[in-house]
């Protein structure tokens, strides 16, 4: 069975061979789509619940929900530096 993240590591894989420009506009929207933002919210929620509802010798399973939570944050800066790439070569553009 393939994970989430693996999932949604194949598909960024496939929109890597995009023009960077179209990946930028794909990312931002992807970002202000509600229901995107919905779903990792909700994914970050539930491993925060783990972290918090488990035992105090469950050391592993925080650690590990806590390495979901980080995944979801480097995914999610990810996104956001594609996005702002088109901003940045526009300033760069502007400064030469």
């Amino acid at each position: 069975m393939v994970s989430k993240f693996q999932s949604l590591t194949l598909f960024l894989e496939y929109k890597a061979n995009m023009d960077k420009k179209l990946q930028a506009e794909w990312a931002s929207n992807l970002l202000k789509d509600d229901f995107f933002v919905k779903v990792m919210d909700d994914l970050k929620n539930q491993q925060i619940s783990v972290i918090i509802n488990t035992n105090r010798d469950e050391v592993e399973e925080r650690e590990a929900a806590y390495s979901h939570i980080k995944t979801l944050d480097l995914f999610l800066g990810h996104l956001q530096g594609i996005a702002a790439e088109t901003k940045i070569q526009e300033k760069k553009w502007r400064i030469l």
